[in-house]
């Protein structure tokens, strides 16, 4: 039995601590250690610079074509196995670094992935080689709660800072057409508050957003960029709530503009008031189907251990991955290394 298959393969996580810590929630598994240092005390880095020693594959949950102190340390060790996966913004700041000169030929050779297909297509216009794999995945809802008796709206705003990129000024607009709406903006993390009509409020960052998709019953999310897949999407879809999004996505409405995004929202309100308006079963369906932890977990383990394993081990069968029409995923056949 060749050695691989006798010892535990061991994996790094590294990146935003958020999905880090989520990912490595799915994880546990016999054959494999998989750690994270959430800590970044002079402890925490040596137990970081250790494990990293020791992994045989490093894997980063953020994109870049410049080097960080991860990629700088993964590289003073020697590590061959390196995964950089891309997600959210992360291009935009990688242009950045583009047009700064600021991009390592080393980073560029690593494995780049990204988390869905409209992203792996931006990473690649920057010059570089992306695979798209499917690794946003949210707990399955058994029993989806019936929508509120009152039309309401959920959206996300971390702060001033992002507001523009996150279409705060969308929001204020629309909620200011729409008075008898309730519209909640959750993930604020200031102080103070932007001005806006009576019926916005502000709302504090939460790690469980359960309740407040249950009290929503439209998630509207307008950014200006994403990575044409978000973690709120999918537990706002889970959950049965309807979404109106800035890009295209199974069961949810496409709108780019405050008209678009006013008219979807006077049809949703129209149905809801009468009556006709049904919790969104289709998405909670799409969720459960491709985007559940054992789906991920499974994809995660397969394609890290063909990347660990000697080359003359690798499989060579195609791995199912998925691409979206506007209603449903379509299978197909990956016809990338």
């Amino acid at each position: 039995m060749p050695a691989w298959v006798r010892r535990r393969r061991r994996v790094v996580l590294h990146g935003l601590p958020y999905f880090c810590a989520k990912l490595l929630n799915i994880l546990e598994a016999e054959n494999w250690d998989v750690r994270y240092q959430a800590q970044h005390s002079p402890w925490g880095l040596l137990k970081l610079l250790v494990d990293l020693a020791r992994c045989d594959l490093a894997f980063t949950w953020g994109g870049r074509i410049s080097m960080g102190m991860f990629l700088w340390a993964a590289r003073c060790l020697r590590k061959k196995h390196v995964v950089i996966l891309w997600c959210g913004s992360d291009v935009l700041y990688a242009k950045g670094d583009l047009e700064a000169g600021r991009r390592s030929r080393w980073v560029a050779e690593k494995l780049h992935w990204a988390v869905s297909p409209v992203l792996t297509e931006e990473v690649r216009a920057l010059g570089l080689k992306c695979e798209y794999v499917q690794t946003s995945f949210v707990d399955l809802v058994k029993n989806l709660s019936p929508l509120p008796e009152k039309f309401s709206v959920l959206a996300f705003v971390p702060g001033l800072q992002k507001s523009s990129l996150y279409g705060l000024d969308q929001i204020q607009a629309v909620a200011a057409a729409m008075p008898d709406v309730d519209f909640k903006v959750v993930g604020w993390r200031e102080g103070i508050h932007p001005n806006g009509p009576p019926n916005l409020r502000f709302l504090g960052r939460s790690e469980d957003l359960t309740l407040f998709y249950q009290q929503a019953t439209v998630l509207w999310r307008p950014v200006l960029h994403d990575a044409g897949v978000s973690f709120m999407v999918l537990e706002a879809m889970a959950q049965g709530r309807h979404v109106i999004y800035s890009y295209s996505f199974p069961t949810c409405v496409r709108a780019t503009s405050i008209a678009e995004a006013q008219r979807e929202l006077e049809r949703l309100r129209s149905l809801h008031l009468s009556g006709k308006l049904p919790v969104n079963e289709a998405g909670a369906k799409i969720v459960a189907e491709v985007f559940s932890p054992e789906k991920v977990r499974s994809t995660l383990f397969r394609k890290w251990d063909e990347i660990i394993r000697p080359s003359a081990e690798n499989s060579t069968s195609c791995p199912e991955q998925y691409e979206f029409s506007n209603s449903s995923p379509i299978r197909r056949r990956s016809t990338e290394a």
